[in-house]
């Protein structure tokens, strides 16, 4: 008797897992597209404490990290999962510009995007010294003599940053000194009198703004950050509306995946979106915590796609 009861209560738990929507069956792989330490793993890492802390994953799940091509190697990995929804990857801008510039041979036309749960901005900075004193003083510099400043970049999305700005203002891009640089060198840089102004996220400047050494002359925010940072003016505000511009951290699945699939990672990253440690982790570093559902995701990646295809022709870095 107590036999078969056990059967039948067994029969029935996936019908009712059934009805109530898909969750995964099996261990599940949080994708990092690049080495562990960086911002984006620490983002990975912050979300799958949530998973765990909330019980948001009934089974097993790990961050993993697939660095390697600019993100290509964890890309491509992820393309050959269609239809798995064990699988699931943070993505960035980087899908998008570096399929444009021809460093990538898929982009998010060849995933299920899920939701974006934080954006980043980037800030445009000079030494405390510096004559530039805003956004505008360094447009009308670049207007009389495009090649009068070397402006540092350590990503394409901060170059895609600047070119924004110096498109809309109509400015030669060709004279223009743009030197690229890994971040964790251009404040040395920057305050050696090397370069006179660096565009990179608001993480790597926090302490010297703080302590004076560094100003920041622009942001590419909407609306003007919190904190040190209040000050600050946003390029939109200086006259540059298409100097608004981020670099997102969003969810994405194989192709193929279920609309029942789909539901549950979104669900999951909405909680995560939602939840205390989250936005804290978010704001810490001058990030903003958002939550912006699958549909909306692939509808700003499509848009971005296009705004990103434009400027990076004027950059000429195009394949």
């Amino acid at each position: 008797m107590m036999r078969g009861l056990a059967i039948l209560v067994l029969s029935v738990l996936p019908l009712c897992a059934a009805a109530q929507g898909w969750a995964p069956q099996r261990h599940v792989e949080l994708i990092v597209p690049n080495a562990a330490g960086g911002s984006l793993d620490i983002t990975a890492r912050s979300i799958h404490r949530v998973w765990q802390d909330l019980k948001l994953v009934p089974l097993s799940s790990a961050v993993v990290n697939r660095a390697g091509g600019e993100h290509a190697v964890a890309y491509t990995f992820l393309s050959q999962k269609p239809g798995d929804p064990h699988f699931v990857s943070l993505a960035t801008p980087v899908l998008l510009v570096n399929h444009l510039s021809g460093r990538l041979q898929v982009t998010y036309t060849d995933f299920t995007p899920v939701a974006t749960v934080m954006n980043d901005y980037y800030m445009f900075v000079v030494r405390a010294d510096s004559p530039l004193k805003s956004g505008r003083d360094l447009v009308d510099a670049l207007k009389k003599r495009p090649d009068a400043l070397a402006i540092a970049t350590a990503t394409i999305q901060s170059r895609i940053a600047v070119g924004l700005v110096l498109q809309s203002a109509g400015i030669e891009i060709k004279p223009v000194r743009m030197v690229v640089q890994p971040g964790g060198q251009q404040v040395p840089t920057l305050l050696g009198g090397h370069i006179d102004v660096s565009v990179g996220p608001p993480a790597q400047y926090l302490p010297h703004v703080e302590a004076g050494t560094l100003r920041v002359i622009a942001s590419t925010s909407p609306k003007r950050l919190g904190g040190a940072l209040a000050g600050t003016p946003t390029w939109d505000e200086q006259g540059h509306k298409a100097g608004t511009y981020g670099t997102w951290r969003a969810l994405i699945a194989p192709k193929g995946i279920t609309p029942a699939q789909t539901a549950f990672w979104e669900e999951v990253m909405r909680k995560v979106a939602e939840s205390d440690e989250f936005r804290a982790a978010a704001r810490k570093n001058q990030a903003e915590p958002v939550f912006i559902d699958a549909a909306a995701t692939r509808q700003r990646m499509e848009t971005e796609y296009e705004q990103a295809k434009s400027v990076l022709t004027y950059l000429g870095m195009t394949k």
